[in-house]
């Protein structure tokens, strides 16, 4: 009896650990730090989320950006927008702009994250990122659809 009474524990050990995983990664960006912004297009919802780097150790994560460490986490989920189901088919393209400077730049290692599959249950694009303090435009384009999220502030320390 002992010993079904260990395993028994075991198991639902287990289970409540594997019921627990899921959340490990976002609990990794701070919910309470995390961003989310959505924006649609013909075909597309697409969500953006962003918020303090991840840190969980992953070969295919950028760890220094313009020759500056992460300091966040940018996410690109997209969802067809009639059915409601995640677009696997569409990887983006995603280009940040600084409004104030006006520099722009493409987004080089946004299958980071379906790569490294840190959440696998909630799929999506996305890579550790450097972009200090200020107000941005965010374009995410989906095969010929492009979303835009304008005024996006972020702040010194997040």
């Amino acid at each position: 009896m002992l010993k079904r009474v260990n395993i028994t524990a075991i198991v639902l050990g287990g289970m409540a650990f594997l019921a627990q995983t899921p959340n490990l990664a976002i609990a990794q960006m701070d919910p309470s730090a995390v961003e989310e912004h959505t924006a649609q297009t013909a075909s597309y919802r697409i969500k953006i989320r962003m918020g303090p780097k991840v840190t969980m150790p992953m070969a295919s994560m950028t760890v220094t950006d313009q020759g500056n460490p992460v300091n966040r986490h940018l996410e690109a989920h997209i969802f067809n927008r009639s059915t409601g189901a995640e677009v696997q088919t569409v990887v983006p393209v995603v280009r940040v702009t600084n409004q104030a400077t006006g520099a722009s730049r493409q987004l080089a290692n946004m299958s980071a994250c379906r790569v490294s599959r840190h959440l696998e249950t909630e799929p999506h694009f996305g890579d550790n990122i450097y972009l200090p303090a200020g107000t941005y435009t965010i374009a995410v384009v989906a095969g010929p659809e492009t979303a835009v999220f304008r005024n996006l502030i972020l702040k010194a320390s997040i």
